[in-house]
């Protein structure tokens, strides 16, 4: 041991206190502060946040700690620190500032329920530290977390702590309850709109239970059994407990339900509007009410009847306190004030109608048929000689904004030339002069025209040939009207040529930024218009909605030299429109893809004039409605007998005489009690509750418990479809009910309020009275179960009730419920999830069905007659489509079903087209001729028509019309279409619930189930699993006996639409909020939405002719979706985007190209880097405002403005979303998993340490782990937001690239091109390693691929063939034809379809590889041409003569992998090019979709197809715990 002595310490002892989070603990540290000494360093004082380093603090915590502490509280007094002066107020700096701790309501949980113990023993285990590099969660889910484990904790007696301050959560969790009782749940707020709250409980089963406006499980259902509802606040419920190390019995004993737990209702406080946590019958729910007292409850088991659900019924008492005892405290104020003399705001009256202004006046009628001022002269050629316009952009590039721009500075400098020349005075000849000269100099600048210039063509828009100097050219005058507010028109001078197609090309101005009306004025001049003059002219009838009429007043109020008439505007717009290109990507959405699961159908009441001109060309099949007896498809067959069902659940009518004896004799079954039949079981279940003798009290007399008041009867009202009182609800959707001019039921609308029924069906006494006796009247919520249940099992057709549903498990529950012993079937309940009406019903009476055994055997035998009614129907179909009768007249139902059942493409309908020799079957795809239009959705399949029905349709008149479309006997709907002539019937809409216009097809016909069941058909080959339809349930019907197997095979469901189905009175099947788990968060509306936005062209569109209207309903359903896209491609998917403008978006996410050509300066990028330019830099430069600094290298890469840096570091993005940008994976990233070496043999090549692989894409599953890194990239992540920074191919790849490898989404350019750069890449290497003689690369071909935009700039519009616009682009990117093997050429067929070329330079051939089995000529024939003058410009003419190239043979993929869905091609491209330039075989199929798109991800995410460990470069999430159920 040392001698010397201890050495002096530097710093005195640390200050050591007791923070208890009272207001005397500041003065206790700052009494221990003065005593300790002082240094010239000053002192160190560090507070630490609450949780940080120590375990938190419940809010009871320093009661305790108050009393077990051995030091006494002194009072404040100043403490130096430093050399200042600081008080035990005093500050502290925000990073120093100790947490304080909110109020703490004990009235939200119950007192004297917590724990007294030592908290060391609930201490939280240690999280380890923070890390800069470790993946996090959005902000929005940490705040969750955190205020969620806080409330745990609480709730479980263990320390805990709550942020507030200015970096205060703005989540809010609460535990709420009964003071009377141990019920507790907890109250989670994530904003203020109703989607935003959600109560979480546990359930006497131990299942964690929630109820939220997003849930779609019954949790009175689920609280049977110990099931747990999934849904994300329970997911997040989970993880807390599991991070806290809570052990789950310890939060069910807190938190749990009893048995019998008492209803109570308690307020949210802090509320928008009035809320209330209400417990009702075992379920806890939110019930929210507006300023007109209208209820809303939350809870997925009362979404149907949310307006009046026991939870309402509860709170509604309650909530009308408060409203009166507010409305007496505002009555007092006024009068005090009124009394003071101070003036009061006079409130708006509630519920005042608004009165709408009327449509437009019909002042676009006959607008087509008036005299024009400008015509084709008697001398021009007839039109059908004229070359077709050429093809123009939908919205305006910048290129063509330029040229529009000079054209518009020449008229303004020749219009003050003239001005100048016409003013005279002294300088004139000088001022001209000057005038002159400066023109020229801007001239030679580009920056206006030259005088003399004669605008000629520069191609046929026929056959696409150029011209060339031996055309000889025809000059005319012509007149250009500009944009320029004040510049005269300005004369110039138009040339016209004849093709040796025998076309002649008349001037067409889209080359220089023009449109040639090809009509001529008065002065026999042709009129010609800049493209942004026309922009204002569409502006104004395809956005603002408007006629033609106002918009040439705005023309020529705004444009002085503007004098058209109104009649000329209208031919010169359609001639516009009719140019304009709309690529297939601005009707598909980007979030369901080409083949979405859910379609929104609906007619839309626009028409057009003469519906007799048109004649649309429609192949369609024979299959009509088989005859399939109603009765064979319910459970109760007799039609009688359901009409006595469907009487006593709908109204009070005494039962006739018959019915009573037919009643009568059902009843007495239950007596015979044969069990075998399924009548017995369902009276039993019927007369439960509806008993068929007289309920008599003990004197005799009619029991008056079971005879309800009127007033009573309309206050407790709550029927099972909209079947009202006389006196029912003046709030709320059924008193909005009215019956337009057909006798439909209509909600809202100018029509007569609807009648409605006078008694309801409470008031029935007698024969099968309401057993208010065993199931009170006051208990509404049993009623409310009761009735749909009845009704779907017993009053109509049960078919479909378990399509798309586990059947096989669905039949276990039922044979439980018959076989086993009470309470076994709680455990097999999953199956019928889906199925609200029937999970109601079980929750509500699980104990009545354990109870009593009779009637558990009859709920089960029901159940499993309407299960296998399934299995019955199929073979019903079957017979009646084989019939020799049916199959004599005609009909081809059971063909069609087996032919088209599975997934047909648009090659396996063209081909069947081409069988059937019918005329006209050539224009078919052409929407003029066919009057619909589907961008994005070729047809699969053909329509099917039912040529009986149609006569039908046509025999009804007057009220009789509503016979016409009944489906059958058991269609018990009373909604039907209008059968009126004159105008066209409409236009019928397919609509994503993204609300993008996947289509429209023009009726010229009354309205039927059967067209919208053709449509659906023809579009899709995997039909959508839920269609919703304002009449879903005749289209079920419909379908049921005309394709059922299709619709079997496909899991199609049809359901109703919200908004409609309030008018419906049909089978509880068929409504949105009995099927949660098919209609839960999505947009049932959105063709109502779409409807709304197009309805204000009903006045103009609806006098123009079909063609006419045809048009501009295309152009005006392409601007609505390109709108929509920008807003689901922004960071702010709900945010406002009308100021916004789409050219930007247009051109660099949804056109593939410029219509202008390579020519156009938008062109200039893809010209040279190969890539297109971005949104910002395409904003920047249509808006020119100057301030623009971005570099070169940012405005070639896409999406950098949105936050990507070139470190590859983990940086914030704007919209406060974390983004995760990779630059070099592995370098440097401690965020990434160790790269595997070991296994590396000495043999094969390496890269900095990784293997290096030589093979296809596996087509092996991922892991879980990896698969979920995956899916981390996009989930949760707006879709600008940058995954990969610049990559091989010079592009950042963002959110919304990766997200098009899910599903069966379209790939785009940026991702097609990134992966032919890796694939060139690895070319490169194996060249390499050729050269070096490694033996790991032998036998591998030498390989180039060109990018997407090669062909297309190849063959840039039909027939056009330019070899000089790709001259360079195999040299610049490192093709050698002479020492080169293959050669891959992706080409995108009408921006729809991807294919591949295969050149196979040393086998001398060329293969043509198309996923779809389309043509090849017109592509090979394309690409043996350019390789013969590619040869010739390299190797020189005489190597090109000697390979001669014309004799290499064009092989088709005979064998090669299919394509069976409508988005995949692009993967199959991808994939089949990794094979070919491998030289391996193609080893992939459509089943391998699903992984290749995965491995694909991994590819583009580490920039690499030679890493051997991709996976290596996943993002690790050690922040988030995944808990699987």
């Amino acid at each position: 041991m040392s001698d010397q002595p201890p050495r002096k310490r530097r710093f005195h002892a640390p200050v050591v206190s007791t923070y208890d989070g009272s207001s005397a603990s500041p003065a206790v540290v700052a009494q221990l502060l003065t005593s300790t000494p002082r240094t010239a360093l000053g002192q160190v004082v560090e507070i630490h946040q609450a949780g940080a380093n120590c375990p938190s603090a419940d809010p009871q915590w320093h009661h305790r700690a108050r009393t077990c502490s051995r030091r006494r509280a002194t009072p404040p007094m100043p403490v130096a620190v430093g050399n200042g002066v600081a008080t035990a107020d005093a500050k502290l700096p925000p990073s120093k500032r100790p947490r304080t701790r909110g109020a703490w309501t004990p009235a939200m949980v119950p007192a004297g329920d917590w724990d007294n113990g030592d908290d060391a023993s609930h201490r939280a285990p240690t999280l380890p530290r923070d890390s800069s590099r470790r993946k996090r969660l959005p902000p929005a889910d940490e705040n969750l977390m955190a205020a969620l484990s806080s409330c745990v904790r609480r709730a479980c007696g263990l320390p805990s702590s709550t942020p507030v301050g200015k970096k205060a959560s703005s989540v809010s969790v609460s535990l709420v309850g009964d003071s009377n009782s141990r019920s507790r749940a907890i109250l989670l707020r994530l904003g203020a709109g109703k989607s935003d709250k959600a109560v979480l409980w546990s359930s006497c089963r131990g299942g964690l239970l929630c109820s939220c406006f997003a849930g779609t499980q019954n949790a009175l259902f689920l609280s049977i059994s110990s099931r747990s509802t999934v849904c994300k606040h329970t997911t997040a419920l989970r993880t807390c407990l599991s991070s806290a190390g809570i052990p789950a019995a310890r939060f069910w004993q807190r938190m749990h339900l009893g048995s019998s737990p008492n209803d109570f209702a308690t307020p949210v406080r802090h509320a928008s509007s009035p809320t209330w946590v209400v417990l009702y019958r075992s379920v806890y729910s939110l019930v929210s009410f507006t300023a007109a007292n209208a209820a809303s409850c939350i809870a997925p088991s009362c979404r149907r009847f949310r307006t009046r659900c026991g939870h309402v019924n509860l709170a509604r008492p309650l909530n009308n306190a408060r409203r009166a005892d507010a409305t007496a405290q505002a009555e007092d104020v006024a009068r005090v004030a009124k009394e003071g003399g101070t003036a009061t705001v006079k409130p708006t009256p509630v519920g005042k109608a608004l009165v709408l202004q009327p449509g437009l006046p019909e002042e676009d009628a006959g607008i087509e048929s008036e005299p024009c001022d400008t015509e084709r002269g008697s001398t021009d050629a007839a039109e059908a000689t004229v070359a077709a316009r050429v093809r123009r952009n939908l919205l305006p590039c910048h290129g063509e904004i330029a040229s529009g721009e000079v054209w518009a500075r020449t008229a303004d400098w020749k219009g003050m030339f003239a001005r100048r020349s016409a003013a005279g005075g002294a300088g004139r000849a000088d001022a001209l002069k000057a005038m002159k000269l400066r023109f020229e100099s801007c001239a030679e600048l580009g920056l206006v025209h030259e005088n003399g210039m004669v605008q000629v063509e520069p191609y046929c828009g026929s056959c696409g040939s150029k011209r060339h100097d031996k055309h000889v050219v025809t000059k005319e005058p012509a007149v250009l009207y500009t944009h320029h507010p004040t510049a005269p028109p300005l004369q110039i001078l138009v040339g016209r040529w004849t093709c040796h197609c025998e076309r002649l090309v008349e001037y067409d101005g889209n080359a220089d930024g023009l449109f040639g009306s090809r009509r001529r004025d008065k002065s026999r001049r042709w009129v010609v218009f800049t493209r942004a003059l026309l922009d204002k002219l569409f502006s104004f009838i395809i956005t603002a909605r408007t006629t033609y009429t106002a918009a040439t007043r705005h023309l020529s109020a705004d444009v002085q030299s503007f004098c058209l008439r109104r009649q000329d505007v209208v031919k010169v717009g359609t001639a516009m429109l009719q140019t304009f290109v709309i690529p297939p990507e601005a009707a598909c959405c980007t979030v369901c893809g080409p083949n979405p699961e859910f379609i929104v159908i609906d007619g839309q009441a626009l028409g057009c004039t003469d519906p007799d001109d048109a004649n649309p060309v429609r192949l369609e099949e024979e299959c009509p409605v088989l005859d399939i007896p109603a009765s064979r498809l319910c459970v109760v067959e007799s039609p009688a007998l359901r009409a006595v069902v469907t009487k006593v659940l709908k109204s009070s009518a005494p039962l006739t005489g018959p019915q009573t004896e037919l009643a009568r004799a059902w009843h007495d079954k239950i007596v015979a009690n044969d069990r075998a039949c399924i009548e017995t079981a369902a009276a039993r279940v019927f007369f439960n509750f509806f008993p068929f003798d007289v309920q008599r009290a003990d004197n005799g007399a009619v029991d008056s418990a079971s005879r309800p008041s009127p007033a009573a009867a309309i206050e407790t009202s709550t029927p099972a479809a909209p079947l009202l009182t006389a006196d029912g609800p003046t709030t709320g959707l059924e008193a909005k009910l009215r019956t337009d001019g057909d006798g439909n039921l209509t909600l809202g609308g100018k029509g007569a309020p609807a009648k409605l029924p006078p008694d309801s069906w409470r008031e029935r006494v007698g024969h099968c009275a309401p057993n208010f006796s065993k199931y009170p009247k006051k208990e509404d919520g049993a009623w409310l179960h009761i009735r749909p249940f009845l009704q779907a099992f017993l009053g109509e057709t049960v078919s479909g009730m378990f399509h798309g549903h586990d059947e096989p498990a669905a039949r276990l529950l039922a044979n439980c419920l018959r076989l086993q012993p009470a309470g076994k079937w709680r455990d097999v309940t999953e199956a019928v999830d889906g199925i609200g009406f029937l999970t109601n019903f079980l929750g509500w009476f699980a104990d009545d069905i354990d109870e009593v055994e009779t009637f558990r055997y009859a709920v089960g035998h029901v159940l499993l007659r309407a299960i296998e009614m399934e299995h019955d129907v199929d073979q019903l179909f079957k017979a009646a489509a084989s019939k020799k009768e049916n199959i004599d007249r005609g009909f081809v139902n059971a063909e069609y079903c087996r032919k088209w059942g599975g997934m047909p493409t648009p090659t396996d309908y063209k081909q069947w087209r081409q069988q059937q020799m019918a005329d006209g079957t050539d224009d078919m795809d052409n929407p003029l001729v066919s009057f619909e239009s589907f961008p994005g959705l070729d047809r699969v399949r053909p329509g099917i028509k039912d040529s009986e029905a149609l006569k039908r349709r046509v025999g009804y008149k007057g009220k009789d019309r509503h016979a016409a479309d009944v489906e059958g006997d058991g269609d018990a709907c009373n909604k039907a279409f209008s059968i009126k002539c004159g105008l066209t019937q409409g236009v019928f809409n397919v609509v994503c619930p993204h609300v993008i216009t996947l289509g429209f097809r023009c009726l010229f016909r009354a309205e039927s189930v059967g067209e919208a069941l053709s449509v659906v058909l023809e579009r899709f080959p995997q039909l959508p699993k839920v269609i919703f339809y304002d009449v879903a349930c005749k289209l079920d019907k419909n379908a049921l006996r005309r394709v059922r197997p299709i619709l079997r095979a496909h899991g199609v469901r049809c359901i109703l639409d919200r908004p409609h189905s309030i008018t419906h009175t049909c089978s509880p099947i068929y409504m949105p909020d009995e099927s949660l788990g098919a209609t839960a968060g999505v947009a049932t509306q959105a063709a109502e939405v779409s409807h709304s936005i197009a309805v204000a062209n009903r006045t103009s569109l609806a006098y123009m002719r079909p063609t006419t209207y045809m048009t501009h309903k295309m152009v005006q359903v392409a601007m609505m979706n390109i709108r929509k896209l920008q807003r689901l491609a922004s960071t702010n998917a709900t945010g406002e985007n009308d100021h916004i403008p789409l050219a930007p978006f247009f051109h660099s996410h949804l056109a593939r190209g410029c219509q202008r050509g390579s020519s156009c300066s938008c062109q200039a990028a893809i010209v040279d880097t190969g890539t297109r330019e971005t949104e910002t830099a395409l904003r920047n430069k249509i808006v020119d405002d100057g301030d623009n600094t971005l570099g070169v290298e940012e405005s070639n890469e896409r999406g950098a403005e949105d936050g990507a840096g070139a470190d590859g570091a983990v940086q914030e993005h704007p919209g406060g979303t974390e983004t995760v940008v990779l630059d070099d994976p592995g370098a440097g990233n401690n965020t990434t998993k160790p790269v595997n070496t070991d296994d590396v043999g000495s043999d094969v090549p390496h890269d900095g340490g990784r293997r290096i692989m030589l093979e296809p894409l596996s087509t092996l599953p991922l892991s879980e782990v990896d698969a979920a890194g995956v899916d981390s990239l996009v989930a949760g992540r707006a879709p600008g937001t940058p995954v990969r920074a610049v990559n091989k191919g010079k592009i950042v790849l963002t959110v919304a690239d990766f997200r098009r490898l899910e599903a069966e989404k379209w790939l785009n350019d940026e991702v097609m091109n990134s992966l032919v750069a890796l694939i060139n890449h690895r070319a490169q290497r194996v060249s390499c390693m050729l050269a070096a003689g490694l033996p790991a690369a032998a036998g591998i071909p030498r390989a180039f691929m060109f990018n997407t935009f090669f062909f297309s700039r190849l063959s840039e519009r039909a027939g056009c063939y330019d070899y000089d616009g790709v001259r360079t682009w195999g040299v610049k990117n490192g093709l050698d034809v002479s020492s080169v093997d293959r050669i891959l050429i992706p080409v995108n067929v009408e921006n729809l379809h991807w294919v591949l070329v295969v050149v196979d330079v040393k086998g001398r051939r060329f293969l043509f590889f198309d996923s779809l089995n389309g043509t090849a000529a017109a592509v090979l024939r394309m690409v043996r041409r350019w390789l013969t003058d590619e040869v010739a410009n390299h190797l020189g003419v005489d190597t090109a003569r000697a390979w001669d190239i014309d004799s290499w043979d064009g092989l088709i993929d005979v064998g090669l992998p299919r394509q069976h869905d409508r988005g995949s091609c692009g993967v199959f491209v991808l994939a089949a090019a990794d094979c070919f330039a491998l030289g391996v075989p193609l080893c992939f199929s459509q089943a391998d979709m699903p992984v290749l798109r995965q491995r694909m991800s991994l590819a583009l995410l580490v920039d690499s197809l030679t890493d051997k460990d991709a996976a290596a470069g996943l993002p690790v999430d050690t922040d988030c715990a995944v808990v699987v159920e």
